[in-house]
């Protein structure tokens, strides 16, 4: 749930960012969160992470799972992850909606900037940003069980890891068919947030 926060905040933010202020160095930026959120795999840039705010800075524990302070290195490391999809997406999204005809209207009618960009055009762009939100929550769950690994954390994803090493099939198929239920009931809402966020949506029902 904190890396689904991190990675949505950082990415829908850098990527509303980036295609507001297209060439500039903000658009540079969130292009670069982008790339190595998306190239990096998660147990370098965890490992990466300890090295810097652990071992060097000594800011974070580099293990363990008591306390909110232990969740902070493993909730970045995954959700960095996230948010290099999503800034891609949201940025996409956003510059493919600002070319819209319904945005030279709102313009022409004498509407700020501020609200064409964040109400009329981010509202029309998140749609495809919600939906590549809730498809990559599976691969968050997926991702948990190296860095729970990683970080020495108590969590599913380390409970699975330790079943399949004792072929405990039982515990490996609740672990699963638990994540499936995750999976299928956020998806859900997903599919309902379209009608509160799109109201064409509601019009085709």
């Amino acid at each position: 749930m904190a890396s689904t926060i991190i990675s949505t905040v950082i990415g829908v933010g850098l990527g509303v960012l980036s295609a507001i202020h297209r060439n500039r160095w903000i658009d540079v930026l969130a292009r670069i969160v982008g790339l190595f959120g998306i190239s990096m795999p998660t147990f370098w840039s965890g490992i990466l992470l300890i090295l810097i705010f652990s071992v060097s800075l000594g800011w974070f524990p580099a293990m363990g799972s008591k306390g909110l302070i232990t969740l902070v290195l493993p909730s970045v490391t995954l959700g960095f992850v996230g948010a290099g999809f999503i800034v891609r997406m949201v940025r996409n999204s956003m510059l493919e909606v600002m070319n819209e005809h319904f945005i030279v209207t709102l313009r022409a009618k004498g509407l700020s900037e501020r609200l064409v960009m964040y109400r009329h055009a981010l509202r029309n762009a998140l749609i495809p940003a919600i939906t590549i939100i809730g498809i990559h929550i599976g691969d968050l769950m997926a991702g948990t069980v190296v860095i729970e690994t990683v970080f020495s954390r108590q969590g599913i994803g380390r409970i699975l890891a330790d079943a399949i090493m004792a072929k405990d099939l039982p515990v490996v198929q609740g672990v699963v068919f638990f994540s499936a239920i995750i999976y299928v009931v956020v998806n859900l809402l997903v599919d309902i947030s379209y009608v509160f966020i799109d109201p064409r949506v509601r019009r085709t029902q």
